[in-house]
């Protein structure tokens, strides 16, 4: 397959440190699980990443702190939790403008900064323009913008720096449903098991929403909210259906080679985000600009009965790639410590001779180690604890009234579930003694991570009384939210 060649041009010689702070690249390569990449699983959709893999560092144990794109990324680029950053209210979460984000920082210590986004949450309505002197969102039919629109326009934006180190953060939604790609990458897995049903499905964002394992709802339509930023947002609350149809309710099963092959979709995403990255770092000199390649989040793809990745704190929506190559990083192999992306912001201000902004407690990835567990905040109201081989999940944490009664909720309360690899048992069954134990050791763990961080108290995005009412009335407002500062009326359509 010729198309598949690697585009990597970088690392012919081996990288020697830059005279100055190096360049700097963030690429976030949405919706990635590290088990579907070639880093990590069965099939090689990721041979660009491999190879850069091989020639710096990989973390096989890296978890992002959020599962869903907004929380995720400004968790990436403050390199704390969400709920520390804005109230973490998913009706009204943004970047405030009072956070330290990566681009400020940088741009501090002398740096040119731009940044390239597919759109999406990823806009400057969330707070993510913020620190960024050229910040560019692409927008299309589907809103979720590729690699095919970001890359280009990073590229020519690197090229036109000189005197100046620069940062560069570049962003693309191609694992991300719609799972359909261009041309020779729309099915390069085959056509087995490519029937109408699947073929429309991978194509609608809100149908494949309608799937609870291999069922197909076809009278369960996801509905949206208006965010208080002013863009429509598709709701949380559709992950609440049950899985089983009603008395009524019509369903449509599909088969083993049906769902292998909405999966297939998936994977071709992959490939073509894959193919985009090799073009990018075939641009770039890693012997005077470090390059750090992740994913915000990975995908359920009906593990767990979802193929989204919001309704679940699982492996198979944080555990995610993380490659860093470049000065300081040449050949360091594979690493198997527990890390999560937090680490992302002190590894390039460390790089850059930076100091630390203020609430960044997370280790620069230069001062190796792992830790005994890693956390994440989902926008389901839920919150998870794993050391690496077994998850805990607590459901209803209250997150935006600050979580307080985890420090005294029993760690077997049939809110929570456990997690053994892919596996995972609600406690409102029979637990083993041994998973008792995991579960009081997880469950002390989070009490610990909940008393040590502060919580935000405040809105992200301002909001008028008129549309916090409406989100009350909808279930997209805590009632224990502080009044934010009055903003303008909600308008216009955005990314779901």
């Amino acid at each position: 397959m010729n198309l598949l060649l690697l585009l990597l041009g970088c690392g012919t010689s081996a990288p020697t440190a830059p005279s100055g702070p190096p360049n700097l690249l963030l690429v976030s390569m949405d919706t990635v699980r590290y088990d579907h990449t070639s880093l990590g699983g069965k099939r090689d959709t990721t041979p660009n990443l491999a190879k850069l893999a091989k020639l710096g560092t990989t973390w096989t144990r890296a978890y992002s702190v959020g599962n869903e794109s907004l929380y995720s990324h400004a968790a990436l680029l403050t390199g704390r939790y969400p709920s520390e950053i804005a109230l973490p209210d998913y009706g009204s979460y943004g970047v405030p403008a009072t956070a330290q984000t990566i681009g400020k920082v940088l741009q501090a210590y002398g740096y040119s900064t731009g940044a390239f986004t597919g759109g999406g949450h990823i806009v400057a309505d969330f707070g993510f323009d913020q620190g960024f002197q050229v910040f560019e969102a692409a927008s299309g039919a589907t809103r979720f913008g590729s690699f095919f629109d970001s890359v280009p326009r990073a590229e020519r934006w690197i090229a036109a720096q000189s005197g100046h180190p620069w940062f560069a953060f570049v962003h693309g939604y191609d694992a991300h449903s719609p799972y359909v790609q261009r041309g020779p990458f729309h099915h390069p897995w085959g056509t087995t098991g490519a029937t109408d049903l699947v073929e429309a499905l991978a194509a609608d964002p809100l149908a494949v929403e309608q799937l609870r394992g291999n069922l197909f709802f076809p009278d369960r339509k996801p509905a949206d909210f208006v965010h208080a930023a002013g863009r429509t947002v598709l709701g949380t609350d559709f992950y609440t259906l049950p899985a089983e149809p009603g008395p009524d309710e019509r369903v449509v099963k599909l088969s083993d080679a049906e769902v292998a092959h909405l999966r297939d979709h998936y994977d071709s995403g992959l490939l073509y985000g894959d193919f985009w990255l090799g073009e990018l770092l075939a641009h770039v000199d890693l012997t005077t600009t470090l390059v750090v390649v992740v994913a915000d989040h990975g995908e359920d793809l009906l593990d767990h009965g979802y193929m989204n990745h919001r309704a679940g704190l699982w492996d198979s929506t944080l555990h995610v790639p993380l490659v860093v190559a470049g000065p300081g990083f040449t050949g360091g192999g594979m690493k198997d410590d527990l890390v999560d992306l937090r680490r992302v912001l002190p590894t390039l201000v460390t790089a850059a001779q930076g100091t630390m902004p203020e609430g960044v407690v997370a280790k620069p990835l230069q001062a190796g180690g792992g830790d005994p567990c890693v956390f994440a905040e989902g926008v389901m109201d839920m919150v998870s604890a794993t050391d690496g081989r077994v998850r805990l999940t607590e459901h209803q944490a209250h997150l935006a009234a600050g979580a307080p009664e985890l420090a005294t909720r029993p760690a077997l309360d049939p809110q929570n579930e456990l997690g053994v690899g892919a596996a995972h048992t609600a406690f409102g069954a029979e637990i083993p003694r041994e998973q008792a134990g995991d579960a009081a050791a997880l469950a002390a763990a989070i009490v610990g991570w909940r008393g040590a961080i502060h919580p935000a108290l405040d809105t992200g995005a301002p909001i008028s009384p008129e549309l916090r009412k409406a989100l009350q009335e909808r279930g997209y407002w805590s009632p224990e939210a502080r009044e934010a500062a009055p903003g303008a009326e909600a308008e216009g359509d955005a990314p779901r």
